[in-house]
């Protein structure tokens, strides 16, 4: 296997015994950025410079005997809405481009960890689904004709080719668990407010969700301990083990899918039954309301950090997603958003509800399995498209908070990846991970990787 797609352990482990250093692993990521990026357009900034030093840094401090930990030196970006003191921080937007924050504190906490950020990557404009103005969109680098998500499109692009080990991206509403699914990887939307959002630009105060994004729930796992701090319960099976673990499955929300879909659900919960799971019927609120919804409640919590980076006067040097949204957001009412909310509770309740019987939910990540860009174009001809198609099983989570693993099941006939997302309890990450790399121990999908960029 190729140094770039091994594990966090594997290269940790290589960095910890003296077999590779720090240097050496930075140098090869950033001739691989060199060579594959212009094609995949992964990353908005390249950090060289910095990680180069931080490397440097790295490789004498592990000389010494001062290990940090199973990150340290190594390759790790950040989606470019994190502030990142040597690199401006776009938000997706020409005309931020010269924005300058210091660094955001899950950034801060992955240095501590000792990891070298090697760069910013590229999203869409303002964390929407619409990519900036005269910018360059990734490209899936498992099919150049098949959608890479948004908005953590370079997330998913860049640690599924091998130009970093991880990265962290953000979920307001399906922007982690969307394109991981994309890309073939394991990514991570913890309990809100588990990660701590200083220092990253906001759309959405209440859903924004700060997470991982790995090639494996194992590599997850290590992310979020990082940025997470020591009050999140990582690794805790919350729920004992005295008993198998137990995962819902709703047979009126598959009816709603895709033929596709609803066959890869079903081999998955096969998978998961052959592991000592047991699997339970159960029966879901259906999500739909709150996707209608989604544009308007972000665009009204947006009018308070979007206001003065899109300002009216500038509209021709950002996309009009931007301004529809803000848009929406002025006509809503108080008692818009009071109904909103209150449809947001109930369905947290039904779900907290749910959860009492069973340690997890597993769900589609969206309807259509591995959309193409043709697919895409039609699904965006109109919100209520897209939120059937895109956003219906993920932004209910983002309104009630709970944590949401994606995981790739498989692949389809186009050999692209497919995959599904696990619903847990509140501050349940563990559980959620550990039911991850259970999955990942009987399987081997997470461990493919793009032949075009081996």
């Amino acid at each position: 296997m190729s140094l770039h797609f091994a594990s966090i352990d594997e290269i940790s482990r290589s960095i910890r015994s003296g077999e590779v250093s720090p240097v050496e692993v930075v140098e090869e990521i950033l001739e691989r950025i060199d060579r594959i990026d212009p094609v995949l357009r992964s990353y908005s900034t390249v950090m060289a410079q910095t990680a180069r030093a931080e490397a440097h840094v790295a490789t004498e401090e592990i000389r010494d005997g001062r290990w940090r930990g199973l990150l340290h030196g190594v390759p790790i970006a950040v989606k470019d809405l994190y502030g990142t003191s040597a690199a401006p921080t776009t938000f997706g937007s020409k005309h931020l481009s010269n924005l300058q924050l210091p660094d955001a504190e899950a950034v801060t906490r992955l240095r501590e960890a000792g990891a070298v950020i090697t760069g910013k990557l590229r999203m869409s404009e303002a964390a929407l689904t619409d990519h900036g103005i005269d910018l360059p969109v990734p490209v899936n680098p498992w099919d150049s004709g098949t959608w890479v998500g948004t908005s953590s499109s370079g997330c998913a692009s860049a640690t599924a080719a091998g130009l970093c080990f991880g990265s962290l991206g953000s979920d307001t509403g399906g922007s982690i668990r969307g394109p991981a699914t994309a890309a073939g990887l394991t990514g991570l939307k913890p309990t809100r407010g588990a990660v701590p959002a200083d220092g990253t630009l906001a759309l959405s105060r209440s859903l924004d969700t700060l997470g991982p994004f790995a090639r494996s729930a194992r590599d997850c796992r290590l992310l979020f301990e990082a940025v997470a701090g020591p009050s999140s319960g990582n690794g805790e099976l919350m729920s004992g083990t005295d008993r198998p673990l137990r995962i819902g499955v709703a047979p009126q929300l598959l009816e709603t899918v895709s033929a596709a879909t609803r066959a890869m659900i079903e081999e998955t919960v096969r998978t998961f039954g052959s592991l000592d799971v047991e699997i339970f019927e159960v029966t879901l609120p259906d999500g739909a309301p709150l996707a209608t919804d989604w544009v308007r409640f972000v665009g009204y919590e947006a009018l308070t950090d979007l206001a003065e980076l899109y300002p009216p006067e500038q509209a021709d040097q950002f996309g009009p997603e931007v301004q529809y949204v803000l848009d929406q957001g002025e006509q809503a009412t108080a008692a818009d958003i009071d109904a909103i909310s209150e449809r947001a509770r109930t369905y947290r309740h039904d779900l907290d509800r749910v959860l009492r019987q069973v340690d997890a939910i597993l769900l589609p990540t969206i309807g259509t399995p591995s959309p193409t860009l043709t697919d895409i174009i039609r699904m965006r001809s109109s919100y209520d498209v897209w939120n059937t198609e895109i956003m219906r099983l993920t932004c209910p989570v983002n309104y009630s908070g709970h944590p949401a693993l994606a995981l790739p099941t498989g692949f389809g006939e186009r050999g692209t990846p497919l995959g599904a997302q696990l619903v847990g309890r509140r501050h349940e990450e563990g559980l959620l991970l550990h039911l991850g790399e259970v999955f990942q121990g009987a399987t081997d999908h997470h461990s493919r990787h793009p032949a075009d960029h081996a």
